[in-house]
């Protein structure tokens, strides 16, 4: 029984510890975002943001979004357009529908 009790609490302890580790990871990518932005608002395109960073075009992208979800930011960068444009889907007589 108290093996069980042990088992019990060290689970729940690990559990805690996976929760902080995947908020800590949640606030490094809005970090990440916010610098990404930044960079973007002082006229490095995206795609230079990911050549210079080394991540992906698409980890980029996602930065950013985490970034504008959680500050709120409305405001439309015409280089997100070709993600926002990829996300759109088509009828079925293959027409963009927006």
């Amino acid at each position: 029984m108290a093996d069980e009790l042990e088992r019990a609490r060290k689970r729940e302890a690990k559990l805690v510890a996976v929760f902080s580790a995947i908020d800590a990871r949640d606030d490094a990518q809005i970090a990440l975002g916010q610098a990404l932005v930044e960079l973007r608002d002082l006229g490095v395109v995206q795609a230079d943001l990911a050549e210079m960073t080394g991540l992906s075009a698409r980890e980029v992208g996602a930065a950013i979004r985490a970034a504008k979800n959680r500050t709120g930011r409305d405001d439309e960068n015409p280089e997100d357009a070709g993600e926002d444009q990829a996300a759109t889907t088509s009828d079925h007589n293959g027409a963009e529908s927006h």
